[in-house]
């Protein structure tokens, strides 16, 4: 797990030194750099050591001759396999780690033995005598990795936005499609970012650059397989699951260095924290974290707390277990977690994720596996029970519907306790009865409806913006794939949620700190099982049916049987308590005029109606300060220099600049 950084087509002297200094975290253990003035390519490499520790590992590494050279962030599961296939090649092994077993397979196969791979990883394989870069990302997007061109011709890439703006020629303009998309999503819907010209690589594929034709092609290697199921209740299929949970959890165990997980108390990590703590070989204890805040927090939010599931589950595994309270320290958390996000992505969960990642560092683990994506494999997510649940309300006319839909307009939205809760479900379940399945498949996904975060802009970005969509990108995708209604949403959340968002947030946070975070769930042999599943054995009779199953026997009925908690925070009540002088200075109407992107009295109307209960519009309030403190540090500032002041400071949080 490290950071990878490159240029090609336009050699700029030192550059690579900066791009590495401004992801620093993400390599604590060590750097390198490749460079050819000659060849017009650099290469920069930062190092967090799991797996060999030695300087065998190190990288940029490049083959005997000089020909090869190869940056590489993640992790390869099947590398020991991979090895033996290669020593018939006549493969020499000076390394114990999975490095020099990429390289030496891309040198014997070329891109194809990407496709071989079993793991998470970016990396950058450069041929020097044939002067070509080919750029991959991991099938499920698990390790990210930013690019642009910086001029015609020329590639720039990077584990990270910030190191891209180290640049001299990239220019850090605001996308306001893609921050529209933050508003009403929480994330980016597309391979765009919030700023202009720098994209991120999709998940699965290839980027080859040519220096004889100074262009860059992409080309998908890997997409879910979904739609294949017979439909039939195979009472094998769930023993053949928990032996793949099984065996992807073992394989996510190699290490060199300590290895614990994100113990929530939910399912999904309850039953991979108990096979990896029976699998577990190190010198160190495995050890579960979990986070907390106090009752008081929670009056109005409702989250679910998970502290005493988490609880359980760490005593019965005789785990050593270590749990982190939210408290007064969010505000000053805050413009750390969106620095170190790259992205303006409004969600409560990553500085949760952020804070376990951070309390683990703490106690010397540097690796924890977490439960990620089965919501998006198995059908964990009640939007996709409530859609088939309701599919009767499309036979009814659209008028009716339309009534239903205005119906739920008149349900308050914003009541504190259990009762508000309820209503603020059924009121969202309500409010777009009358579209599509597709359109209300999407609206179930936003945070914030469009005629809401369209109603605040400023004139002339509402002008921009008028024929936009925000739900475009996702319905173009959905529409464009065969696939039957469930698996049309679950491809949707596996291809654009996943890593856009969740796997996102878990990458940056736990990278932040120099925490490697895995996903056994997203082991790839896992994955070719769990999409070849119904949508029927995923659904029926409740979520994750088939997962449930599976689970039997290894994880307590109790927490099998639990409702989805979802990995949230207070951050309802942190709005209107502990983050009120935030608010009040980062969006009083000076600062909202000077930034001219919102109307500061539409903010305010919003902000004042949330505050007496009259509405829920907490989220995106939430998405309005992130964006802000985004924009004070990606627009306002360069963030390549945040890094350098940051590390000449020796200090842990980057410095606001006020708004102009």
């Amino acid at each position: 797990m490290c950071g990878i950084a490159g240029l090609v087509g336009d050699f700029v002297p030192g550059l690579i030194d900066r791009m590495n200094a401004a992801q620093a975290h993400r390599g604590p253990d060590g750097s390198g750099v490749f460079e050819s003035p000659r060849s017009q390519v650099a290469l920069g490499h930062v190092r967090l050591a799991v797996l060999d520790l030695s300087e065998q590992a190190a990288q940029p590494m490049t083959s005997p001759d000089g020909r090869f050279t190869l940056i590489f962030n993640g992790e390869i599961y099947n590398y020991r396999e991979l090895r033996t296939a290669l020593s018939d090649t006549g493969f020499r092994q000076t390394s114990s780690g999975d490095t020099q077993v990429l390289l030496h397979g891309l040198m014997r196969w070329g891109a194809a033995f990407a496709e071989r791979l079993n793991g998470m990883f970016t990396f950058a394989f450069w041929d020097d005598r044939e002067r070509e870069l080919l750029l991959a990302r991991d099938p499920l997007g698990i390790k990210p990795v930013y690019y642009a061109e910086p001029q015609p011709g020329s590639l720039l890439f990077a584990s990270e936005i910030k190191a891209l703006c180290a640049h001299p020629d990239i220019r850090r303009e605001p996308d306001f499609q893609t921050i529209q998309q933050h508003l009403t999503f929480c994330h980016s819907c597309s391979e765009r970012t919030a700023l202009k010209g720098i994209r991120r690589l999709p998940a699965g594929s290839f980027l080859r650059w040519r220096a004889n034709q100074r262009s860059l092609e992409i080309r998908q290697f890997w997409s879910p397989q979904l739609g294949a199921g017979s439909g039939k209740d195979d009472s094998q299929d769930a023993e053949r699951l928990q032996s793949a949970v099984a065996e992807a959890t073992r394989r996510q165990l190699v290490s060199d260095v300590p290895v614990g997980s994100f113990l929530s108390g939910g399912l999904d990590s309850s039953l991979i924290t108990t096979i990896a703590a029976a699998s577990y070989a190190g010198d160190d204890p495995f050890r579960g974290y979990t986070i907390t805040y106090p009752q008081q927090s929670n009056q109005l939010d409702r989250a679910h707390d998970d502290a005493p599931y988490a609880r359980k589950m760490a005593s019965s595994l005789g785990l050593e277990f270590h749990e982190v309270e939210i408290g007064p320290q969010i505000a000053t958390l805050l413009p750390q977690i969106i620095y170190h996000l790259d992205e303006p992505l409004s969600d409560p969960a990553a500085i949760t994720c952020h804070l376990i990642c951070r309390l683990a560092r703490e106690h010397g683990t540097k690796v924890l596996l977490s439960g990620q994506g089965a919501d998006e494999l198995f059908g964990g997510y009640p939007r996709y029970a409530v859609l088939r649940t309701l599919r009767w309300l499309d036979r009814l006319p659209r008028a009716v519907r339309g009534g239903l839909a205005l119906s739920g307009n008149l349900l308050p939205g914003a009541l504190g306790g259990p009762i508000g809760a309820t209503l603020r479900r059924a009121r969202r379940v309500l409010h777009d009865v009358h579209r599509s399945p597709d359109e209300r498949f999407l609206a179930y996904c936003m945070s914030t409806a469009p005629a809401a975060t369209s109603g605040i802009l400023s004139p002339g970005l509402a002008n921009s913006l008028d024929e936009f969509r925000p739900d475009a990108d996702c319905l173009t995708r959905m529409r464009s794939r065969g696939l039957r209604e469930v698996d049309r949403f679950l491809e949707r959340d596996l291809s654009v949620y996943l890593p856009n968002h969740n796997l996102l947030y878990t990458d940056k946070m736990g990278m932040a700190v120099g925490i490697e975070a895995r996903v056994p769930l997203l082991d790839q042999e896992l994955v070719a099982l769990g999409t070849s599943f119904s949508v029927a054995q995923k659904l029926d009779p409740v979520p994750k049916a088939i997962l449930r199953r599976a689970a039997r026997g290894i994880v307590p009925d109790e927490i099998i049987d639990r409702p989805k908690a979802g990995f949230g925070a207070p951050y309802r009540h942190w709005l209107r308590h502990d983050l009120g002088s935030m608010w009040n200075d980062l969006m009083s109407p000076r600062a909202i005029e000077s930034r001219g992107w919102f109307r500061p009295d539409s903010i305010q109307r919003l902000r004042s109606q949330s505050q007496a209960g009259r509405a829920d519009y907490y989220m995106l309030q939430w998405a309005l300060l992130t964006l802000e403190l985004w924009a004070r540090q990606f627009i306002d500032q360069n963030p390549a220099n945040i890094a350098l002041k940051t590390r000449k400071r020796s200090a842990d949080s980057p410095q606001l600049v006020p708004a102009a």
